[in-house]
């Protein structure tokens, strides 16, 4: 495939469901979490609490669409004065265009309007990926954490945002 146009912006509500969907594909094919974490993580991204996610904060939530098809997601939310990055994932047709990168740089447009500092994230030690998006994009990894969440190995990331 060709490189796919894309626009980002906030999630508006009528695409809850759809996003919610895409979701838990992109979460349930993830082979470096446990069934646990999948199973946990899909069900916390309902299309009810993404409506929750927005009502609170309209910038928690940004997609990236495709021919009106929502092909990425980015999913923050306002903790104490830093913004907690959830979840980045783009479906699996549409990996490798820039699209995860072009998310975080437009989430990271929305950090200081929505009263924070800086950014913290986390990924899990074996996912490559996000490593290396993080670290092209100026996140310090902070330290890793050895059987955290669901048991797993993750490293927590930051980034201020001047």
């Amino acid at each position: 495939m060709s490189q796919p146009d894309f626009t980002i912006r906030p999630m508006a509500s009528a695409e809850a469901f759809e996003l919610s969907s895409l979701i838990a594909e992109v979460v349930s094919t993830l082979t470096y979490y446990n069934d646990a974490a999948r199973r946990s993580e899909i069900e916390k991204y309902s299309a009810s609490s993404l409506l929750e996610y927005i009502e609170e904060d309209a910038d928690s939530v940004l997609i990236a669409l495709s021919d009106e098809k929502i092909i990425g997601f980015c999913l923050t939310y306002y903790d104490d004065g830093l913004i907690w990055l959830s979840w980045i994932g783009v479906h699996s047709d549409f990996r490798r265009y820039g699209i995860a990168q072009k998310l975080l740089l437009e989430m990271e447009k929305t950090v200081r309007k929505r009263g924070a500092h800086k950014i913290w994230c986390d990924c899990r030690t074996v996912n490559e990926p996000s490593k290396k998006l993080l670290t092209e994009l100026g996140y310090r990894k902070i330290c890793t954490v050895e059987n955290h969440w669901y048991g797993q190995d993750f490293i927590p990331w930051e980034k201020p945002v001047l």
